[in-house]
């Protein structure tokens, strides 16, 4: 019960109401079938039969067209996301969590994969209909639930490598890669998919890589024409479903194409004949079923004026059928729903329902009522759910318990929605900043263009010899890199507390304090670019160990006020600083370049940074862009007990002493004193470049201040 402008608004529950209308529409039929005359009984079977043969036409037509139009999206989302561009590997890895998925949604699915126009060609696929024998055997095997098949062209010819992962993606073996006939374009899906920009479905045709026949939906890529996206689906589920459907035993049903082709029955494992049909290059048709029903079900369809939706009567050794055929529809009028049961069965208990039609009546009335109420509550158990799960969602808690499938298509539809919405906020906050995400989620910020002043800390990073290092690499194995840089990178700005700008090439634009504001945040700042100093290191080490060269990077940081905001047009917003502060950052940064360091920071962010941050006077520069000096610090490394990586070097430590003394004599101007002390600390540590700088300075006599 609800108040509203003085007056009282009862609220039902979706129980209450499923519960009330069901009822009443139970007690309407039950009455109206106790009203129906004895004389009406026949034409109301034959009615009734007809509406059971159009109901499980129609769950069959659902079965099929649902799972085809599942398939479907999938592929138009995939030709829409993924980059068909990125290594075989690499897609390997992202088809298998949305293979993952839609094994859950559309168990009928045994693999996805990517054609390109190259001649390359990778397939994600499940285990559970069996195992490609290029794998072959071995207790290594027992876990592997994912099988990918990578086809490479070479100047040789094609060739194809088998890789069997576990269900945490661990690879548990790995085939040589051998010469292959397996072409992508010359796969009949190719051909098709070239020709529209929608799903194309194959006929049903023999899977090359397991006993399996089926069917395969492909599309062509939105974003490369010569890449098509497919799904190949088994009929062995449809199989089942349709041994689900058959009651009475007496009941044919059957799906096929135009042709005659075999598409799916409830025994078609056995009909099917796996190596009769590998024998014979084709699927079997319903003429080699040698059964005389199916086969006057096909030949009156065949009769029949437009192949549509129609009754049929026919007569097999002389008794008498009724059937039914439709299209599966929704784009797919090729395959056909067919069914078939003898008259004799339909109405042979006409005279037994007669007799008992009151009584039973009355009794499912009783029935129906304690159905409805148990119904009622399973159809609004979902619906909470469902709201549960938005609720969860709008918390940015992703990832739920799987549900338990719904048979309500609306309720399906709901859920595959709140699937959608959750893949694509979790998504989003990949694209932007998690805080200002959840401020615009929360209201707390506009989406609209403008910005307002406010102290931030500014990041700058950049890759010394990039461009050298991306020339003598392919340009997938640059992108490999440094995407791999900075994710590294980018999780330990992240993990302190930054909004990371953007990626620009090879360098990272971050600040801190915007959009969560933190009082700390200069602080915060220098932590960030120390973590990930540091952990660079380690990387580097793994380049260097893997035979590549490593991505030595340096750091500058400003703070100061700028103004932070959305700047865009109306249709595509960056929500980023702008003003003087970033601009000092940036050339912070290139000053290292001059003095052979790794963080450059200004003189406020030493002011600012607090206790626990050790930094080094370095120089007083005019940087590009300023008006008057500025005293530029190092910052070396940070006194924080649970960090003890981030500490500054021992003998860095030591040389402090030395390199301060050096530079008062630079300051008054005694150069012999001073290069003394320089040439000292050179030989001490002769991988610190300042040093060297520095003397070299001296040597030649020059000012401590000068302009970039």
């Amino acid at each position: 019960m609800m108040h509203q402008a003085g007056r009282k608004t009862f609220l039902w529950s979706l129980q209450a109401v499923v519960a009330l209308v069901f009822t009443v529409i139970v007690l309407l039929i039950s009455g109206a079938l106790i009203g129906f005359n004895h004389h009406q009984l026949t034409a109301l079977t034959l009615r009734d039969a007809e509406d059971d043969f159009r109901r499980i036409n129609g769950s069959v037509r659902n079965e099929i067209a649902g799972g085809l139009r599942v398939a479907s999206s999938v592929l138009d989302t995939l030709s829409l996301t993924i980059d068909p561009n990125l290594p075989l590997g690499q897609l390997a890895i992202t088809l298998t969590p949305v293979l993952k998925d839609l094994d859950r949604l559309l168990p009928a699915a045994m693999g996805l994969f990517i054609g390109r126009g190259d001649g390359s060609h990778i397939l994600v696929q499940t285990l559970d209909g069996g195992r490609p024998p290029e794998l072959g055997t071995g207790p290594d095997l027992e876990a592997a639930v994912i099988a990918y098949m990578i086809v490479q062209p070479t100047a040789a010819g094609e060739t194809v490598e088998w890789v069997a992962v576990d269900k945490d993606g661990r690879e548990l073996r790995r085939t040589p890669a051998l010469p292959t006939d397996f072409d992508p374009r010359q796969r009949p899906w190719y051909a098709l998919s070239q020709t529209t920009e929608s799903t194309v479905l194959t006929p049903p045709y023999r899977f090359a890589n397991v006993p399996e026949a089926g069917v395969t939906l492909a599309q062509r890529s939105r974003q490369r024409e010569d890449v098509v996206f497919g799904i190949d689906m088994t009929l062995a589920s449809l199989d089942r479903y349709l041994d689900r459907l058959r009651f009475p035993p007496e009941l044919e049903l059957i799906v096929f194409d135009r042709s005659g082709a075999l598409i799916a029955h409830p025994h078609g494992g056995s009909f099917r004949q796996i190596h009769q049909a590998d024998v014979t290059h084709r699927l079997l048709t319903i003429e080699d079923l040698q059964s005389p029903l199916l086969t006057g079900l096909f030949r009156a369809f065949q009769a029949s004026k437009d192949g549509q939706d129609r009754s049929l009567s026919f007569t097999v050794d002389g008794e008498s059928y009724f059937g039914r055929t439709e299209p599966v529809g929704e784009g797919f009028d090729n395959l056909m729903i067919g069914i078939a049961v003898p008259y004799e069965t339909m109405m042979g208990p006409a005279e037994q329902i007669r007799y008992a039609l009151l009584l039973v009546s009355a009794i499912s009335v009783i029935v129906a009522l304690l159905i409805v109420l148990l119904a009622s509550r399973r159809l609004a158990l979902p619906l909470r759910t469902a709201t549960d799960d938005i609720r969860r969602i709008m918390k940015f808690e992703f990832g739920h318990a799987r549900r338990s499938p719904s048979h309500i298509a609306e309720m399906l539809e709901l859920s595959r929605a709140i699937d959608t919405l959750e893949l694509a906020l979790s998504n989003f906050m990949r694209y932007v900043p998690t805080a200002l995400v959840r401020g615009i989620i929360g209201r707390r910020f506009s989406s609209e263009l403008g910005g307002v002043r406010q102290p931030i800390t500014v990041l700058f990073s950049d890759v010394a010899g990039f461009t050298t290092m991306a020339e003598a690499l392919d340009p997938e194995q640059v992108m490999s890199k440094t995407s791999r840089y900075f994710s590294e990178i980018g999780s330990e700005l992240v993990r302190s507390g930054a909004t990371i700008d953007k990626y620009i090439g090879d360098s990272i634009m971050a600040f801190w304090n915007a959009p969560d504001t933190r009082e700390d945040h200069v602080a915060l700042a220098c932590l960030g670019a120390l973590r990930a100093s540091r952990h660079l290191d380690r990387l580097n080490e793994e380049f260097l160990g893997e035979g590549g060269a490593p991505m030595r990077t340096r750091f500058g940081l400003h703070t100061g006020e700028a103004v932070v905001g959305n700047v865009g047009s109306i249709d595509r917003m960056n929500y980023t600083a702008l003003g003087h502060t970033v601009n000092m950052a940036s050339r912070f940064e290139k000053l290292n370049k001059r003095y052979g360091t790794t963080i450059l920071v200004s003189e406020d962010v030493r002011n600012a940074a607090g206790e626990g941050f050790l930094f080094r006077f370095v120089d007083k520069a005019i940087p590009e862009g300023a008006h008057a000096e500025i005293a530029v610090y190092e910052l070396l490394g940070a006194d924080l007990p649970d960090e003890p990586s981030l500490a500054a070097a021992q003998e860095r430590l030591d040389s402090l002493p030395a390199w301060n003394e050096a530079l008062v004599f630079c300051e008054s101007e005694n150069w012999d004193k001073a290069a003394e002390i320089l040439e000292e600390l050179v030989a001490k540590l002769p991988n610190d470049l300042l040093f060297k700088v520095q003397l070299q300075r001296c040597r030649a006599h020059l000012a401590p201040t000068f302009t970039e």
